[in-house]
């Protein structure tokens, strides 16, 4: 027994300290497998809006300008996408491995390109700094004993099952406050990097806050309150110690009953360098 506790003590400080592997966190190749099958379901059962429309041209674009400021290329594994589905819900979500979702009810409440942006922005954080899947390891090692996870690691896998996570914890499973906090600051940078004023994400969250009888988004769960929000925001901002350039409003609503309003593709500013 005394060896058993040693041994399991042992893998215990080993998980804590990062000396070994994750034995529950999905790999990369997981997370895009994963994303990709709740996609598709995604894509089924909700109202997508089609190539054309002139919000999925609009979210799609300021997302490609976002990734071009990260910098995307042979060494980035995750597989973007950038979907609008047809819904009031004040919602966006990104999957794990990189497809995203945006909501026209959330497009409805914004008010400039700058604000999709930095929802964009903060949901691609989650996916690039695997959050998912570190909230999902850490899900597992609260419901299982330390008995149970030197089993699995002794065995030598790296996750129990991955193919059989049901979709709905892909949309589900909460993240926490760190980061949460971690996909705000991060999507600032992006923000700046890409050209556009960081200060939207700020807007966005007074947005939110001004909502009255509306449940939160999924991607406000465990947050600060959008008061405290937007100040650790707006301080993030200013530490930047920059100017931005001003935002860009969105295309006039009643403008699109009478056809397709016309959107500039030229990219604001410079880049900021990396």
């Amino acid at each position: 027994m005394r060896a058993v506790s040693a041994s399991i003590v042992a893998l215990s400080l080993a998980l804590a300290t990062g000396a070994v592997a994750d034995p529950f966190k999905p790999g990369v190749k997981d997370q895009i497998a994963l994303g990709q099958r709740a996609a598709k379901e995604i894509r089924k059962k909700e109202k997508v809006l089609p190539d054309n429309d002139w919000r999925s041209r609009l979210v799609r674009r300021i997302g490609t300008r976002i990734l071009g400021a990260i910098g995307t290329g042979k060494n980035e594994p995750w597989e973007y996408s950038f979907d609008v589905i047809d819904s009031k819900e004040l919602n966006a979500f990104a999957l794990p491995g990189g497809p995203t979702f945006f909501y026209t009810g959330l497009i409805d409440k914004l008010s400039t390109e700058d604000q999709i942006a930095a929802v964009i922005g903060h949901e691609l954080v989650h996916v690039r700094k695997e959050h998912w899947a570190r909230a999902y390891a850490d899900q597992q090692k609260r419901g299982l004993g330390l008995t149970a996870l030197l089993m699995i690691f002794n065995a030598g896998r790296t996750v129990a099952d991955v193919t059989g996570i049901a979709n709905e914890l892909l949309l589900s499973l909460p993240f926490s406050r760190r980061n949460e906090t971690d996909a705000d600051n991060g999507g600032i940078e992006l923000l700046d990097r890409a050209g556009y004023n960081p200060s939207a994400m700020a807007d966005v969250f007074r947005m939110f806050g001004a909502q009255k009888g509306n449940k939160p988004p999924e991607f406000l769960n465990t947050h600060p309150s959008d008061k405290r929000r937007v100040q650790n925001i707006e301080k993030k901002v200013a530490s930047l110690g920059k100017g931005f350039p001003s935002q860009v409003p969105l295309p006039d609503r009643k403008a699109t009953t009478a056809g397709e309003p016309k959107i500039s593709w030229l990219p604001r500013g410079s880049w900021a360098d990396r």
